[in-house]
């Protein structure tokens, strides 16, 4: 239920052109109509799976042009109309075509605040900006450069809460709750403590390493893991003249739907590395086209994105992970190994899910690059802090997940709320999946200290 590979297909023109100006109720009838006619079984899957990102996206763009202006006049002083024209063609502020009208991401005035260079200074009512956080990472890798490691021991409580409103009290409710694997930077793992018996518990080296539990729901249940593990860190500085000649080709593969190898950015990667035959140097120009030029953007749900890479390198915005994705797909096209890593990226000052990416160089193995904390530190006119993030890591990382788009394990029914990482969680009952917006996630600290 989890194999997308059907996305390579494309869609019937006349239902393509439906999707395009948003006339979603006209295209869902269309496909109804191809449903009915002698098709490829791949044909038929795309175009069910089309009934259901459309779904998605009605969920996701939720706010009018008229609505979206009231949202940010509320928050933010002297906002005009011609602001959010501007905004939208700025790539700020997310819309779509709904029938027939301008529909607004449900986070684009998140979006607004957070990335636009100067909104926060005509805020209604001023954000402080964490300025202790920002300096405690950035001490944080003055120190790991000049000493070469830092280790920081995380004890976290993670987990999720139905909703009351789909809680399905006494029915079986199964529930994939990630945990931390056993990665290059990370060691002693202990699941110290759990709501419930786990039914299952993958294998520290798991792909995407969950804790399985299922039981029959109770009103106002939490399902939580508790669990601590060591992130050590050493700090490489890779030189290009050391690089060896002979390089690995594992990881070069495509790996689809979204790892695919599209003339476009086929074309796009060779015009990065031109004529470069140093691997090390290729993913600089790689990374640095990346972070110079793709702006962080909060997305839309993965699953409603037929073609991530291509998606950040047309639109030249995307998250942490839509970054890490292109990053990735350009390395392997131009014959460098790389791959994925995920999880939460974790503080004293807060938790939250993150993506990044790693890549292989003889004779350094895998190095890491983190392209939204890379392009954020670019912007920032952050030197330091911007080559830091190409080939190294901060200590601050809870890594569940080594590959994209990976089975669970047990494997779930229906497909998954995210198809492709697992940073909080799935739910399924035995007769349907959770979204994502079904359930509550759970993310306590309870400690993180230097070792």
């Amino acid at each position: 239920m989890n194999n997308l590979d059907f996305l390579i297909a494309d869609l019937p023109e006349d239902v393509n052109n439906l999707i395009c100006f948003g006339e979603f109720q006209k295209a869902v009838r269309l496909i109804d109509i191809y449903l009915d006619r002698n098709i490829s079984n791949t044909l038929k899957q795309r175009l069910n799976f089309e009934k259901y990102r459309i779904d998605v996206l009605k969920n996701e763009y939720i706010y009018t042009f008229e609505e979206a202006l009231e949202l940010a006049q509320e928050k933010i002083e002297g906002f005009t109309r011609q602001d959010l024209e501007d905004l939208k063609d700025q790539r700020y502020a997310d819309w779509i075509f709904i029938e027939g009208r301008e529909m607004f991401s449900k986070r684009f005035l998140d979006n607004i605040i957070k990335v636009h260079p100067t909104i926060k200074e005509r805020l209604r009512i001023k954000e402080i900006e964490d300025e202790e956080e920002r300096d405690f990472l950035d001490n944080a890798i003055k120190e790991i450069i000049e000493k070469g490691e830092k280790s920081y021991f995380i004890h976290l409580k993670t987990g999720i809460k139905m909703k009351s409103e789909h809680a399905r009290i006494n029915e079986t409710v199964r529930v994939h709750l990630p945990i931390p694997q056993k990665a290059q930077q990370i060691a002693n793992i202990n699941i110290l403590n759990t709501s419930h018996t786990a039914k299952f518990i993958s294998p520290e080296t798991y792909p995407q390493r969950t804790i399985f539990f299922e039981e029959q729901l109770k009103e106002n249940e939490n399902f939580t893991v508790e669990y601590s593990y060591e992130n050590h860190v050493k700090y490489v500085n890779p030189d290009f003249n050391k690089v060896l000649k002979r390089q690995p080709k594992f990881h070069t593969n495509e790996w689809l739907p979204q790892i695919k190898f599209s003339p476009f950015l086929v074309d796009l990667a060779r015009e990065i590395v031109k004529e470069e035959v140093n691997p090390l140097l290729k993913a600089r120009k790689i990374y640095d086209y990346i972070t110079q030029n793709v702006q962080y953007s909060y997305v839309r749900p993965y699953v409603s994105i037929v073609n991530i890479p291509e998606y950040a390198a047309y639109n030249l915005k995307g998250d942490c992970g839509v970054q890490a994705l292109l990053f990735i797909t350009l390395c392997r096209i131009v014959g460098i190994p790389a791959k994925w890593q995920s999880g939460l990226y974790v503080t004293p000052y807060g938790v939250g899910p993150h993506d990044w990416a790693q890549f292989y160089i003889e004779p350094y193995g895998w190095l890491f690059a983190d392209l939204s904390f890379g392009g954020s530190a670019y912007r920032a006119k952050n030197e330091r802090r911007w080559n830091f993030y190409f080939g190294n890591l901060d200590p601050f990382r809870m890594v569940a997940n080594s590959e994209f788009h990976y089975d669970l394990l047990p494997q779930k029914k229906f497909l998954r709320s995210d198809p492709y990482d697992n940073q909080v969680g799935e739910v399924e009952y035995l007769d349907k999946g959770f979204s994502r917006n079904e359930f509550d996630v759970i993310m306590d600290i309870i400690d993180v200290h230097e070792i």
